[in-house]
């Protein structure tokens, strides 16, 4: 039986798809040779020795590894792409060291200009397949997908499988839900497990609480300890830990791979097992990531990037806007544009690729950053390790600090960044400089510097020190240049890579610091659907001075653009209820036949089958018919004849008319206007109040369009609340402030019957719940009704049951009597220019309109003169409210 069993070999080297080449040349390599050549003729114009020399070094090690194919392959991916109009970006990790990427097109920077190393990219001394992953615009992504299965056939092309595990807290909450746990108890066992990345419970189930405390804060500790008592406990909690911690890293599903591709030579069926999936059009492979391409597939990864779309979007306000002849190309920005460098100096990256988070804000307004050399090495420092020597690189930039270099020899590579070892072609490079390795070895030597390996550094360690004597360099200077190489290799990043990413975010940075509203417009399009986000750009937006108009049928597209005046419009199609579709129609008619003159020339031109009752509705909802000044929003919604809205009537009229206008042309002799059938009179004149339109927009957008429920409130907000609700947990343990308006309530009873709420709040910042029990809620509920501008006051602490930090209520006032309740005097400031007899008369109207029993203070201003003069009224008292102050 034993010489029945037939071994099966799962590895194999990797098997290409074919690729035809014309007929005129012998090989893929002469073919990938002609077709470099004709690229760096483009791109250098006439080539040079060295670049020559560059490009037969590269060709040669792609022969001779065997990957003609892969680079032609790729290549054709990209190309396609462009031609579909697809975004493709600059590059993305290694593959950006290669001259042959560059001038075939896979990549666009210039790594002979950028001294980016080839062998980190592909290694002759270390074959391996090489991996050029290709950024896409998210929204052009499939077509280049669907590209491969036209190109290959839908049997040779597979996404990838993924395969999901269970993490501590999820492998606690799958297991007390079987058990029977219930919920709010799993959720505070889950909520006890550290959140900190890679934290397992075989770890801190099993490791004493000493060793545990070098890894964690003092509060996850003492969760810990929690935990590991529950866990010897013999109850159901302490059982459902144990069974978790078994549990633990157990495949929980399947997934696909959001960038991987494989294409495989015939049928793919043929080399690996495959399956369908419900969330897939193309075959899924059952080996994942790891295993796929060990058994001979080709695997090509087609990410998308947002960024990518954004500056697509961008470019394309521009051009609808300006005109066809201010098309910008990315590849003309230029890289010394000083408004890009004083918007970087100024931290003012919002929006910005890799560079908006706020710590990396504050270290470009401390670096002042003058070239893309500044912008490469941020991006590579801005990381876990390396971040420690942001400051050093600053100081040395600026000379506050003197530049160190390990050794003279390593003075030209590393004086672009003041002598620190930033890149991992740096390291490469001083072990051929200083110790004679070729480029593949020295990838070699950095490789084993990141893992570590105590026999493979001894081993390395030895070869520098030999390669070093040859050059002159004494042993002790070269051991401790090796040890300063160890130290920088274990996070030293990919200079390829960062290469790319840092053009890419100047690219952005140029589009924000010349052209605003297009690429804030573009920004606020791809983030629609994120209403957090949204209203993030919108404040930023406010901080540019680039005024957002909201939703307007005649002069509004499908995406946020930017009008003549340079004025951001809202987009249609971010309301809800209105689609592609409807928009399109409304955008072509307007384009065609011109501006919408009113609603009835609205339902007598748009076909009604796209332009329906809730479209009309969420446009109207929105204020995209704002426009049409004889009607007022509420006015749609009234009754009207037979109808039970004003807006149904216009579109019963709407139909009658187009059947009419059809019906008439089809006649020996048509019909005149006066036949037609007549317009519908709007009803009764009315109008909704600021929270009922606030109310509406945010129904249909997601946020408040033309206000804010606390834009009348702006002294109580000013004068009374202590922050936001997006800073206020950064208050723990301390007293707070809110002014918020009351989105919902949620009245509960517990089962004797005591009464307990839950209250949504939301300001300019965001939105937080806030629980109210017992004694609490019956003092406060009646004030927390929606609709309410409140002041909360209250204290940030640890809710230990719920492991979290929450505001419990300790006061609430309702804005409106805010002033009243907590002002004794009031002053008014009057610029002395600006009194006058007509101003005074108004004050006095005010103040008899406001008697009260408040203090009256002038105060008079004199600016050129630097003059303050104040005054008491003795008369005059007055009440100080929200009438008095708006």
């Amino acid at each position: 039986m034993f010489d029945k069993i037939e071994p099966l070999k799962l590895t194999r080297d990797i098997l290409m798809p074919n690729y035809d080449i014309p007929p005129n040349f012998a090989s893929q390599t002469e073919y990938l040779r002609h077709l470099s050549y004709e690229g760096a003729k483009r791109k250098y114009g006439e080539l040079s020795m060295a670049t020559k020399e560059r490009l037969d070094h590269e060709l040669g090690i792609i022969d001779n590894m065997g990957f003609p194919g892969y680079f032609l392959i790729t290549q054709d991916l990209i190309n396609a792409a462009r031609e579909l109009g697809v975004w493709v970006g600059p590059g993305r990790g290694s593959a950006a060291g290669s001259a042959i990427a560059y001038t075939l097109g896979i990549t666009n920077v210039d790594p002979i200009g950028y001294d980016l190393l080839f062998e980190r990219f592909l290694n002759p001394e270390r074959v391996s397949m090489p991996d050029i992953d290709i950024d896409f615009d998210d929204e052009g992504r499939q077509k280049v997908i669907d590209y491969v299965v036209k190109k290959y056939g839908r049997n040779q092309v597979a996404q990838i499988i993924t395969y999901g595990t269970m993490a501590a807290k999820l492998s606690i909450r799958d297991t007390a839900r079987v058990m029977e746990l219930p919920l709010s108890e799993a959720d505070r066992l889950a909520k006890l497990v550290p959140m900190k990345p890679g934290t397992k419970l075989k770890k801190i189930l099993v490791k004493t609480i000493k060793e545990l405390s070098k890894d964690y804060q003092p509060e996850d500790v003492q969760n810990i300890e929690k935990l590991q008592e529950i866990a010897q406990a013999n109850t159901l909690e302490g059982e459902v830990l144990r069974m978790a911690h078994s549990l633990e890293g157990s495949v929980r599903n399947t997934g696909i791979h959001a960038a991987g591709v494989i294409i495989a030579p015939s049928d793919i069926r043929e080399y690996i097992p495959v399956s369908t999936a419900k969330d897939a059009d193309l075959f899924v492979t059952q080996y994942d990531g790891k295993y796929v391409e060990s058994a001979g597939m080709l695997k090509m990864d087609f990410l998308g990037l947002k960024t990518l779309s954004i500056l697509k979007d961008a470019v394309q306000n521009i051009v609808l806007r300006y005109g066809e002849d201010h098309r910008i190309e990315l590849d003309d920005i230029p890289l010394d544009d000083p408004k890009t460098y004083e918007l970087f100096q100024r931290g003012d990256m919002i929006g910005i690729f890799q560079f908006e988070s706020e710590g990396m804000r504050k270290h470009m307004r401390d670096l002042k950053p003058t070239n893309i050399e500044d912008l490469i090495a941020m991006n590579a420092l801005y990381r876990p390790g390396p971040m420690d020597n942001i400051p050093t690189y600053i100081a040395r930039k600026h000379g506050k600090e003197a530049v160190k270099y390990p050794h003279p020899m390593l003075e030209k590579i590393l004086k672009p960044t003041f002598g620190i070892m930033v890149y991992q072609e740096q390291i490469m490079q001083a072990a051929q400089i200083m110790a004679g390795y070729s480029l593949g070895q020295a990838d070699v030597l950095r490789r084993a510097m990141g893992k570590k390996k105590k026999s493979e550094m001894e081993k390395q360690s030895a070869i520098f020190v030999k390669g070093a004597a040859v050059k002159g360099v004494p042993e002790d200077q070269a051991r401790e240049v090796f040890s300063i190489m160890e130290r920088f290799a274990s996070y030293g990043f990919n200079r390829s890579h960062a290469a790319c990413y840092a053009i890419l975010a100047f690219q952005t940075g140029f589009l924000k610091a010349n052209y605003k509203p297009e690429f804030m417009a573009s920004v606020m399009t791809h983030s629609k659907n994120d209403l957090t986000k949204l209203k993030f750009f919108l404040d930023e937006c406010k901080r540019m001075d680039v005024e957002v108009l909201g939703p307007d049928v005649n002069e509004s597209h499908l995406n946020f653009t930017v009008n003549a005046e340079g004025k951001i419009r809202f987009g249609l199609s971010a309301l809800k209820g209105v689609g592609e579709g409807p928009v399109n129609e409304i955008v072509a008619e307007r384009d065609k036949n011109g501006p919408f003159l009113s609603p009835y020339d609205m339902v007598r031109r748009l076909p009604l089958k796209a332009f329906n009752k809730r479209v009309m509705e969420s446009l109207i909802y929105g204020g995209a018919f704002d426009f049409f000044s004889d009607l007022t929003r509420a006015q749609y919604f009234l009754p009207s004849g037979k109808f039970n809205t004003y807006m149904e009537h216009l579109l019963k009229y709407g139909n009658v008319y187009q059947h009419q206008k059809e019906t008439a042309a089809n006649t020996l002799f048509g019909a005149s206007e006066d036949a037609m059938v007549p317009q519908p009179e709007p009803p009764t004149h009315t109008t909704w109040n600021l929270m009922e339109k606030l109310t509406k927009e945010k129904e249909v957008a997601g946020i408040y369009i033309s206000g804010h429920p606390l834009d009348d409130y702006q002294v109580e907000v000013k004068q009374f609340a202590s922050c936001s609700i997006d800073r206020m947990m950064q208050f723990q343990n301390a007293t707070v402030r809110i002014a918020a308006f009351v989105n919902s309530a949620n009245h509960r009873f517990t089962k004797r019957g005591d009464g307990f709420g839950f209250f949504s709040l939301e300001d300019y910042s965001s939105t937080t719940e806030i629980a109210l029990f017992k004694e609490d809620y019956q003092q406060f509920k009646n004030l927390l009704e929606p609709g309410s501008c409140v002041l909360v006051e209250g204290t940030i602490r640890m809710d230990r049951y719920r492991n979290e930090w929450t505001l419990k209520v300790n006061n609430v006032h309702l804005l409106s009597s805010l002033l009243e309740k907590k002002t004794s005097t009031i002053e008014i400031q009057l610029p002395l220019a600006q009194i006058q007899p007509k101003m005074l008369d108004r004050l006095e109207t005010l103040f008899k309109a406001n008697r009260g029993q408040k203090t009256l203070r002038f105060a008079v201003i004199d600016p050129k003169n630097k003059q303050v003069v104040r005054f008491l009224s003795e008369k005059r008292k007055v009440k100080i409210d929200h009438e008095l102050t708006a």
